[in-house]
């Protein structure tokens, strides 16, 4: 739980803040120190306190973000690394053919959008932020590659050596803690086998009378198949099996049992039931006249934490607070104008589309009165101790293809909302850590797409808002309940 008043004397209690940091690190002998790498233009020093929390203070932004990833690199690479993985689609590469159904996933489902584009709507100084912070962490892997020491044990259990990131990485759209489709295939599936009615009275809906028939044109048969497997498999969470350490780091025989009977997924199976919550109080309600911002958004319990925190300061910025460890600014915190936070704002963001394909080609689906031809793209997966997999990647004019039935001529593609621009989870917050009220804050909000969240703000002038936020598909001709039939009906 994060609790913060904000007092109107907001300019003097940041000072006294950051005094009280200072006397703070002198009593825990947590000194000063000039970050040294190569890629700053300029001097950045860098406090960790007695919370390990690094305050970090550049002359320029640059550096500022850049500073922000070498530092949480150092932190947390083998996070990073993994993350990474994920993100490229590389982690057969390291686990071998059991992991290659998540890498083709992963590349079907990947961002292609055009990367200029992508970054400004994060910030309009998006290219120079996200490309400082890519060279930070690559900065602190350069670091470890010409140091081996410094490889983090992790690291050489595997066998395997941390590699550069790009800004694609960062604006990858795999940890965005979203996704319907599966619900939306099984209300299709439970219809068949039910009726319409039956689901509607078997189910909660709101609003309660939902339109949940299938199109006369969906075989509602076929939809038992495993349609949504390479949409599945790439969101699963990432397991090491004991094989695939080095044997000098193996446990011992009665360690390796109980690793081998831990349920990876355990922590997964009931996350549609967790809940965060946040609140604002005016000033009014409040003895001592301050508004008052409480943030509780819940996330599963991980070593390393699935949030990092930070405190940047350079000309224009002056932000702490916590956010995803991988992307630069703070997702979660206060400047010295307000302070602001999010629980998750559920959306229907996905729709699956089902079509007839041609008998003739199996690549060409039907869109109005026409067969139009699938895109297609070819990507290369390298496979530990195995020879390199290349396959075909299919899209429809509506999103990936995560299915072809080409026994009864069949295809399904699934639309997300989070592939269009600006969908990386969170990374808006670059503009709202720059808010300096309300009205700021709200036009920060409307570049955050994904996911869907309720943002609360409380600020130094008692004011207080909230403003949910998401981009969801306008649907003309059809509930998004179901699946459709992709011809364009």
């Amino acid at each position: 739980m994060i609790l913060l008043s904000i007092p109107k004397r907001n300019f003097a209690v940041f000072l006294f803040m950051t005094f009280f940091l200072l006397i703070a690190c002198k009593q825990n002998k947590i000194e000063e120190t000039r970050l040294v790498a190569d890629g700053l233009t300029d001097q950045v020093s860098v406090i960790r306190d007695a919370a390990g929390i690094n305050h970090i203070y550049a002359t320029n932004q640059r550096d500022l973000f850049f500073a922000q990833g070498y530092c949480a690199a150092k932190d947390r690479l083998f996070q990073f690394e993994i993350w990474r993985r994920q993100a490229t689609g590389t982690v057969s590469e390291i686990l071998g053919k059991r992991e290659l159904q998540r890498d083709i996933g992963t590349r079907l489902f990947k961002f292609r959008g055009d990367m200029e584009t992508e970054m400004k709507h994060y910030h309009p100084d998006g290219i120079e932020i996200i490309t400082a912070y890519t060279e930070g962490v690559n900065a602190y892997i350069e670091t470890v590659l010409k140091n081996p020491d410094l490889l983090p044990i992790p690291f050489k259990a595997l066998g395997i050596k941390p590699q550069k990131w790009t800004p694609e990485v960062i604006i990858s759209r795999h940890q965005g803690l979203l996704g319907n489709i599966t619900e939306e295939l099984d209300y299709g599936r439970a219809v068949v086998q039910l009726g319409v009615e039956k689901v509607k009275e078997y189910s909660w809906f709101h609003p309660k009378d939902p339109n949940v028939a299938l199109d006369p044109a969906i075989d509602g048969s076929l939809l038992s198949q495993d349609i949504l497997a390479l949409y599945n498999v790439y969101r699963n969470p990432l397991v090491f099996k004991p094989e695939d350490i080095l044997p000098q780091f193996r446990a011992e025989e009665s360690q390796r049992v109980a690793f081998e009977t831990l349920d990876p997924t355990e922590p997964h199976k009931d996350a549609q039931f967790l809940g965060s919550n946040n609140w604002v109080t005016a000033p009014a309600l409040a003895a001592n006249n301050h508004a008052y911002m409480a943030n509780d958004p819940h996330r599963r319990l991980a070593i390393p934490s699935l949030r990092y925190w930070v405190h940047l300061s350079a000309p224009g910025w002056n932000v702490i607070g916590g956010g995803e460890p991988e992307i630069p600014g703070v997702s979660i915190g206060h400047n010295e104008y307000g302070a602001w936070g999010l629980t998750v704002f559920e959306t229907d963001g996905e729709d699956l589309y089902v079509y007839d394909l041609n008998p003739e080609n199996l690549n060409q689906y039907r869109y109005k009165d026409t067969w139009e031809d699938m895109r297609q793209i070819e990507e290369t997966i390298g496979v530990k101790n195995s020879k390199d997999v290349t396959v075909t990647l299919n899209y429809t004019r509506h999103g990936p293809v995560t299915h072809i039935d080409s026994m009864h001529h069949r295809a399904y593609a699934v639309r997300c909302a989070w592939l269009e621009p600006g969908g990386a989870p969170y990374l808006a917050s670059l503009r709202m850590d720059q808010a300096k009220n309300w009205a700021e804050f709200q036009a920060a909000c409307n570049y955050s797409n994904i996911p869907g969240e309720n943002m609360i703000w409380a600020d130094t002038l008692g004011n207080i808002g909230w403003q949910a936020v998401v981009i969801a598909p306008i649907r003309r001709n059809f509930s998004g309940m179901v699946p459709v039939p992709g011809d364009g009906r």
